[in-house]
């Protein structure tokens, strides 16, 4: 495994109490309005394959609009956690993990910014093989430039990766993914700028 993405892995495995705190509670704003219109392109009921779900937020809202949701994440505290909720969850690694599938769509919401550029290429491969023909890829990275590990939110430091406009989306074409939906927002909390994108694999 990549050093800096156990480093990464391992600050979410002793952090779950101070992520859960600190998280937006709610799918709301910019968050709710990205994730709608990625629901408004599937039928209802369709598979959805979340990497990285955390303590549950956005698995729980698209179960309550009608979706089934398989719910992942690389720290066990977390899968546990959604476990001791009642929730069916397993360990995944986005990185070195087979996704298994099909799947309408796979949702991952603030898990490719812990990735470096080559390693995000290697997962739109895997996404790509997980979808059926058109499924979507639903999204959110950082708008910056560069990398840098922080510890905001938690007191353990992870890496993080920052995205500009025209390098995502030729990186998304290159991977055989069609920009079915590109928005730019704040998910509150200070927390900064966002590319929410929806993209079908084509």
């Amino acid at each position: 495994m990549d050093e800096d993405n156990e480093k990464t892995i391992q600050a979410y495995e002793n952090g779950l109490e101070e992520y859960n705190a600190a998280a937006i509670p709610e799918v709301i704003g910019s968050l709710k309005n990205w994730v709608d219109a990625g629901l408004a392109m599937l039928p209802r009921g369709t598979r959805i394959l979340e990497i990285g779900s955390a303590h549950g937020r956005d698995a729980d809202y698209m179960e309550s609009r009608g979706f089934r949701v398989d719910r992942t994440d690389a720290a066990r505290s977390f899968v546990e956690f959604m476990q001791q909720r009642g929730h069916e969850a397993r360990v995944l690694n986005a990185l070195t993990d087979d996704y298994g599938g099909p799947y309408s769509m796979v949702h991952a919401d603030a898990v490719l910014l812990h990735f470096t550029a080559l390693q995000v290429e290697g997962v739109l491969g895997k996404v790509y093989d997980a979808l059926v023909d058109g499924g979507l890829f639903s999204f959110s990275v950082k708008i910056g430039e560069g990398s840098a590990w922080s510890e905001a939110k938690l007191k353990s430091p992870r890496y993080f990766t920052y995205w500009q406009e025209e390098p995502l989306r030729n990186l998304l074409e290159t991977a055989h993914f069609r920009i079915v939906f590109w928005a730019e927002g704040r998910t509150g909390h200070d927390n900064g700028d966002w590319y929410h994108i929806i993209a079908a694999k084509s």
